[in-house]
């Protein structure tokens, strides 16, 4: 058996724009309306209209977080425009949380942006900040009693989907470019932090990999450590340190702090060298367990373990896991792969790393950005012609691990991993 501290936090996790519905507002929608992507999020899981039964069903189930993000379209539909009756609709969402004793984490920037912020120049232009601060600011003289805030969800998928791949708005490829919008999104979460300090514990949440070299030579040792650096450090470093790192150099930016560090893990890469500067010297394909996923990766379990010791030993702050989740069509390999993850998270734990809380991704089934709805994620199956919630087993098998804060023999026996 495998036994919890007390208070460890077993959540689950969402995005605004992935469950809502209708989220018209934002450079998403406007791509999805223009044609730019294959299927529309149209009204997505209806959570906009059935949030108090998705809290209930929270509740029922036991888990006691709730990772969500607040919609800045939603508050600030046009730039002088301000919607109290949509931040009302998450103060309340606020309240019911506490209400039912669900720890709320806030996340304020997932992906999503107003279409008129991006018509202003989005990221790109430094004196845009001043709009994400405003925005900030009207969300948290509002929104009471939030034990984390989440200022930015994954800015390197952000960044390497929006402005490098081009594949995600605001659909640039470039990275000089993805260097300038980076830089000021961490401008963006110093200027967030000062507004929010005192009012909670505050900081990002970072996609983080476990990257492997193909093999000990010394030029995929390089091409990994380059990749690593890069991608599950150029933010982190850039806030913590002043230091922001790319695939192009280090740019200096004025430092700031965290008081946690979001760690969304879901897979391992390997990484080789290749003579191909059109690819930056270097290969990038997953790591293969043989548990693959709908999405193309597989489960690396031990990787969460890795990925929280490479952070914690670096920066030394406290670790919320925001998400960890799969995509499967066969539920038993959820299970699996929870049982599996939360194991090592434990062996972190256990070796003192200071971790506060496991957010499943996702509750349920939602809109998975370009991909559609075909991935399921969720611990909860949604109809999306009838929006009907249903929980599958692993819903109820995670209920038992939030309830009783222990894995079982009995699980560890059927699911677990032998560990070395």
């Amino acid at each position: 058996m495998i036994e919890f501290p007390r208070d460890f936090t077993f959540g689950t996790a969402t995005a605004s724009h992935q469950i809502e519905g209708d989220n018209m507002y934002n450079d998403w929608w406007y791509w999805e309306t223009t044609g730019r992507l294959r299927v529309k999020s149209g009204k997505a899981c209806n959570h906009w209209e059935l949030y108090r039964e998705d809290i209930e069903l929270m509740s029922r189930l036991g888990y006691d977080g709730y990772r969500f993000s607040i919609e800045w379209s939603r508050i600030f539909p046009q730039e002088n425009l301000f919607d109290e009756r949509a931040l009302n609709r998450y103060v309340e969402i606020v309240e019911l949380l506490r209400k039912h004793g669900i720890t709320p984490v806030v996340t304020l920037h997932h992906f999503t942006s107003p279409k008129w912020f991006i018509d202003k120049g989005g990221w790109l232009r430094e004196e845009n900040i001043s709009y994400f601060r405003r925005y900030v600011e009207a969300v948290v003289d509002s929104v009471k009693g939030v034990n984390y805030w989440v200022v930015f969800n994954e800015p390197n998928v952000y960044i390497l989907q929006g402005y490098i791949m081009g594949a995600w708005p605001p659909g640039y490829r470039s990275l000089k470019i993805a260097d300038k919008a980076a830089v000021n999104i961490v401008k963006a979460y110093k200027e967030a932090y000062g507004v929010l300090k005192g009012r909670g514990k505050v900081g990002v949440a970072q996609n983080l990999v476990s990257f492997k070299p193909a093999s000990d030579g010394r030029r995929d040792l390089n091409a990994c450590e380059k990749a690593r650096e890069a991608y599950n450090h150029g933010f982190l470093k850039g806030v913590l340190q002043g230091e922001y790192v790319s695939l192009r150099g280090i740019r200096r930016v004025e430092e700031s702090d965290m008081d946690f560090i979001g760690v969304n893990y879901y897979s391992g890469f390997v990484v080789k060298h290749v003579f191909n500067p059109l690819k930056m010297f270097m290969d990038v394909r997953p790591l293969d367990t043989g548990l693959w996923t709908t999405m193309g990766y597989c489960i690396y379990p031990r990787g969460i373990y890795e990925v929280m010791r490479e952070v914690y030993d670096r920066y030394k702050r406290d670790i919320v896991i925001t998400e960890n989740g799969v995509a499967v069509k066969d539920d038993e390999l959820r299970i699996l792969s929870i049982v599996r993850h939360l194991q090592y998270v434990y062996k972190a734990l256990s070796e003192g790393i200071p971790i506060h809380g496991y957010y499943y991704w996702s509750f349920m089934d939602n809109y998975e950005w370009d991909k559609g709805f075909e991935q399921r994620f969720g611990l909860i199956e949604v109809d999306y012609s009838t929006f009907e919630r249903k929980p599958r087993r692993s819903a109820y098998i995670y209920s038992e691990i939030a309830r009783t804060k222990r894995i079982s023999d009995e699980l560890l026996e059927k699911y677990g991993e032998k560990q070395s």
